[in-house]
């Protein structure tokens, strides 16, 4: 074998060598970070369907009066507007959570209010019959 060959083989393995040692150490990193226990436990509203490739569900839920928006891969239209447990980890929320779509919540409003919801008015003109604005409400 010639010096230049044996010159194009070590670097050759010296390279490989590297980007093996490279990739563990990525892989331990995102190992670590990603395998985070989601200790914390709180409801969240699914809000909205994001069209895209894929489509996402939206969610949004509160944490220490801070609102923290998510998102899922399933898209399922009837999950909109309903109620769902969320788990997070306690350290990064914005980093960490995850919405449980198995159950629907049916909370009562004292624990949407602990979660961190208000309940807002708003007015619906019914032009066709009264002639009047209709008081609804809402959680958000």
């Amino acid at each position: 074998m010639r010096e230049e060959d044996n010159n194009i083989l070590i670097n050759v393995i010296i390279g490989l060598f590297s980007a093996l040692i490279i990739s563990i150490i990525f892989y331990l990193y995102y190992k670590g970070e990603y395998k985070k226990p989601l200790n914390g436990e709180t409801i969240g509203l699914a809000t909205r369907i994001k069209q895209g490739r894929p489509s996402t569900l939206r969610y949004y839920f509160y944490v220490d009066e801070k609102r923290i928006l998510g998102r899922a891969s399933l898209a399922n239209p009837d999950l909109v507007n309903k109620f769902y447990r969320v788990k997070y980890d306690l350290n990064s929320p914005e980093k960490g959570h995850a919405i449980i779509l198995n159950e629907e919540l049916q909370p009562d409003s004292i624990t949407l209010v602990k979660a961190g919801f208000t309940k807002t008015k708003y007015y619906i003109y019914d032009a066709g019959v009264t002639c009047k604005y209709i008081e609804n409400s809402k959680w958000k």
